[in-house]
């Protein structure tokens, strides 16, 4: 008897969760559903990954695993078996006594980072949040871009790797009127390395994983003129970012990075942190951003 209570229990517990996300077609069900390991999902422009990440959030949080399980957090009762049943048939919510029984290896909303690439995309995700989950714990799941993610890591320990925690933030403006003074400073013609250009040769290398030392290094080993010079204006431009406690764009994702992969202690805060990261648009994703979400 209590065999067979556990078994209709569990079969009318996926038929109340699948109802909770009854707009979504099989494919996005079977993405908000898959809870253990990582997943990757491919899709076209316009097919809903945005509507498939939230929803998979919203499932974490109140359903956890507890979809397609067999198991059950006490034995099942009569009395749940008959208060489940009649919840699907009303379509209304289970008494609050039963919720425990719906939940198996649930998150909290502070144990899940939501990262996408915009300010306005991230704004947005966190709006369908609070929809979805009310306005306490949509605001609570860490939803941003990967730079005021990095921020606010950064805020609390890049005094690891001896930057000041009160660093100011340079935009690309800032970025390239550096870079010109450099060019001036080392007396390199503008017009043969044009300020933009070596800009973004900086920003490659940050992307390897190349300090400015590192990477002169490399461009002097190699015998390149043309990027010696570059490194070159690198090492300057970094030195004057170091000396306003500044850092570019790139830095911000880069020290993260570094922070985290050298620093265990602060890698495992954010692993205990977050158990679950889920990346919008993830095929944007740079080298270091992939460094970072892996």
């Amino acid at each position: 008897m209590a065999t067979n209570l556990q078994q209709e229990f569990c079969k009318l517990r996926d038929t109340y969760i699948e109802k909770q996300f009854g707009r979504l077609n099989d494919m996005q069900r079977q993405a908000v559903f898959t809870t253990d390991g990582p997943l990757l999902i491919l899709a076209g422009a316009g097919s809903g990954k945005t509507t498939v990440l939230v929803n998979r959030i919203a499932n974490l949080i109140r359903f956890g695993s507890a979809h397609g399980s067999k198991e059950t957090p006490r034995p099942v009762t009569e009395e749940d078996v008959k208060a489940l049943r009649t919840a699907i048939m009303t379509g209304t919510d289970v008494p609050s006594w039963l919720d425990g029984m719906l939940r198996r290896n649930a998150v909290r909303s502070w144990n899940v980072m939501a990262i996408t690439f915009t300010n306005k995309a991230a704004g947005e995700l966190k709006e369908r949040l609070r929809r979805m989950l009310g306005s306490e714990e949509g605001d609570e799941v860490f939803a941003s871009t990967f730079h005021s993610a990095c921020v606010r890591i950064l805020r609390r320990d890049i005094e690891k790797l001896g930057f000041s925690s009160s660093f100011t933030i340079y935009d690309t403006d800032d970025s390239l009127r550096v870079v010109k003074d450099c060019l001036k400073d080392l007396n390199i013609d503008e017009k043969q390395f044009p300020p933009r250009s070596v800009l973004g040769y900086i920003s490659r290398a940050k992307d390897a994983m190349k300090l400015a030392e590192e990477y002169l290094a490399d461009c002097e080993r190699a015998g390149d003129f043309r990027l010696t010079k570059i490194a070159k204006v690198y090492v300057e431009y970094q030195r004057r970012l170091w000396e306003a406690s500044a850092l570019d764009f790139d830095d911000i994702i880069l020290h993260t990075v570094r922070l985290l992969q050298q620093h265990e202690d602060v890698r495992a805060f954010y692993q205990r942190k977050f158990r679950y990261v889920l990346i919008d648009e993830y095929q944007d994703t740079n080298n270091l951003q992939y460094r970072l979400a892996a």
